[in-house]
């Protein structure tokens, strides 16, 4: 739907509802805690830096380029079925046994994890996502002017 829908805030509620449906994956695989991060994360923080995004930049003038041929739309779509059907062969022949196990991250193992071995890459993501926000405050700028 983010691909397919013509207007950019249907766009963005679409996105919104797919990093949904990641955490309620997470949810079913009983990673409990990553569901409720994938939620505050992707549903929350992100979904709201595109709206804003969204606001502040001038979006109607930007096409996607011509509209393609019908002969195109069939071919995707009929590329995308067989994709589909390799995937969904593939994941039903999977000989799977059953397990009782919890999972076995806590949030405290998670925590190590990021604030530990990983600082850096934490770190490094911080000021790229500064860098982006200082972006899209110059770009809003220019537009205004």
């Amino acid at each position: 739907m983010v691909i397919i829908l013509k207007k950019i805030s249907h766009r963005v509620l679409s996105m919104a509802f797919c990093f949904f449906a990641i955490a309620g994956l997470y949810f079913l695989l009983r990673a409990e805690f990553i569901g409720i991060i994938q939620i505050m994360v992707y549903v929350g923080a992100l979904s709201i830096l595109f709206i804003f995004g969204m606001m502040m930049t001038d979006h109607k003038s930007v096409g996607f380029g011509p509209e393609r041929k019908k002969i195109h739309k069939v071919l995707s779509f009929i590329g995308v079925g067989t994709l589909l059907g390799f995937m969904l062969y593939g994941i039903l022949g999977m000989n799977l046994q059953p397990s009782d196990e919890q999972f076995i991250g806590s949030a405290e193992a998670i925590g190590i994890q990021v604030y530990g071995h990983y600082v850096i890459a934490l770190q490094a993501a911080g000021i790229l996502l500064l860098a982006a926000l200082i972006g899209a405050i110059v770009l809003a700028r220019k537009e205004a002017e």
